[in-house]
């Protein structure tokens, strides 16, 4: 009877315990995931920021000369000439492939971060017991770092393929004029420069 008395007495006692154990658990999960989905979205945002209208321009403006160079020049060139191509078509694939896969990790930035709310949602109502939200947790924690190095990486690849791409790209206007009577093609002649 005294063990009867002691297990009514301890086991609400043991249950509370652990319903708060549990509920803090979340809570600091759900902190987790805040966290998270503001990585996210701060990366998500650092790479919308980047200067599409220069990065189109500078695409536009690689093609059309990529298209001119492929047409007009067959001869030998010199070494100066040579690096300046190469620079010029390495960067402007660079810049070309950034394009890409920025419109690729914004895309993968809002499915994960739809989940971080939908499980941030089932871990504030208790839809999802502590094991599983741990194991959720880490599988988006992981998902989410990888992300934001992928975003962090190719805002570098940006920012130094379109230094290089402006740094080349007055040798390969000169190659240009040089084989085309001292003009550019007319249809990338404007007034915006890079």
């Amino acid at each position: 009877m005294i063990k009867f008395v002691t297990y009514i007495f301890f086991l609400p006692g043991f249950i509370f315990l652990l319903s708060c154990n549990h509920a803090e658990l979340c809570s600091r999960q759900v902190k987790t995931l805040d966290s998270l989905n503001g990585a996210v979205t701060g990366m998500a945002r650092e790479l919308e920021k980047a200067d599409t209208a220069m990065l189109q321009k500078a695409i536009a403006r690689f093609n059309y000369y990529r298209q001119f160079i492929r047409q007009n020049i067959n001869d030998t060139i010199n070494k100066t000439e040579a690096d300046n191509l190469q620079h010029f078509y390495v960067s402007g694939k660079a810049l070309e492939d950034f394009s890409v896969n920025r419109r690729s990790i914004l895309a993968r930035a809002g499915l994960i971060n739809s989940q971080l709310l939908k499980l941030t949602a089932d871990a504030k109502s208790n839809a999802v017991e502590a094991a599983q939200l741990a194991e959720y947790l880490m599988r988006e924690k992981s998902e989410a770092k990888n992300l934001v190095e992928a975003g962090t990486a190719q805002q570098k690849i940006f920012h130094e393929s379109l230094q290089e791409f402006r740094i080349c790209l007055s040798g390969i206007e000169q190659l240009i004029r040089a084989r085309n009577n001292g003009e550019l093609p007319t249809i990338v002649k404007d007034t915006t420069s890079l």
